[in-house]
């Protein structure tokens, strides 16, 4: 019994380490600030059918596309004010219509602002009714990214990859133009002193003028 008193300390930590390979650490959830809007998986949409005056509630995955007749719908993303504050949601909205000459929206939905986020043309409108479904992560609305081209000496419009600055590259089968090293004073060719201009000649006396009295100015 002591034999075994003894050896089950040495039992216990020699098992220690398969134990702590066997413990899984999970990692501590997303901590926001108390008036960061929460975000959702779901958002649900009103549009009204001018043509029969019918009302269609439509729930769009953040994500994905949902079509209704002509229409399709794409939510980026959807949010919501947390219960600290006065309840609003928001939603990065995107409808098309498929009728030609229809202008697309791209743009906020808030249910505080209805007035600043509405999808209206002769045949539908279609307006935020509320976020649902599963709690997400904020996700800000995508930012387009346009490459401005440069602009060369003349004025002209420069490509953006000319505008980089990066020269281009030699045609295969031609050797690279050597960079040129900077030469020691010792080194410099000599170019030899310009020659001076010669000085004019004196005109040649005129026979007839013989005898005359020299010209005066006065």
């Amino acid at each position: 019994m002591r034999r075994l008193m003894r050896c089950l300390p040495a039992v216990l930590l020699a098992g220690l380490p398969a134990c702590a390979h066997a413990v899984e650490w999970l990692a501590p959830p997303a901590m926001y600030p108390p008036d960061t809007w929460q975000g959702r998986s779901v958002a649900t949409v009103r549009v009204l059918d001018k043509l029969d005056a019918h009302v269609q509630m439509l729930d769009i995955p953040t994500g994905q596309d949902v079509t209704y007749k002509s229409l399709t719908l794409h939510a980026t993303s959807c949010l919501q004010r947390p219960p600290t504050l006065p309840a609003d949601s928001a939603a990065w909205m995107e409808v098309h219509d498929a009728h030609e000459g229809m202008v697309a929206f791209q743009g906020w939905m808030a249910i505080g602002e209805p007035a600043t986020g509405v999808f209206q043309n002769p045949l539908y409108d279609v307006q935020l009714a509320g976020c649902s479904g599963d709690a997400v992560a904020p996700v800000p609305p995508p930012l387009a990214t346009v490459a401005a081209p440069g602009v060369g000496a003349d004025g002209s419009p420069v490509p953006a990859a000319a505008a980089g600055g990066t020269a281009p590259s030699p045609a295969p089968g031609t050797d690279a133009p050597e960079a040129s090293q900077p030469m020691s004073p010792t080194q410099a060719p000599t170019m030899p002193p310009p020659a001076s201009p010669p000085l004019p000649m004196p005109p040649a006396p005129d026979p007839g003028d013989e005898g005359a009295a020299p010209l005066m100015l006065h």
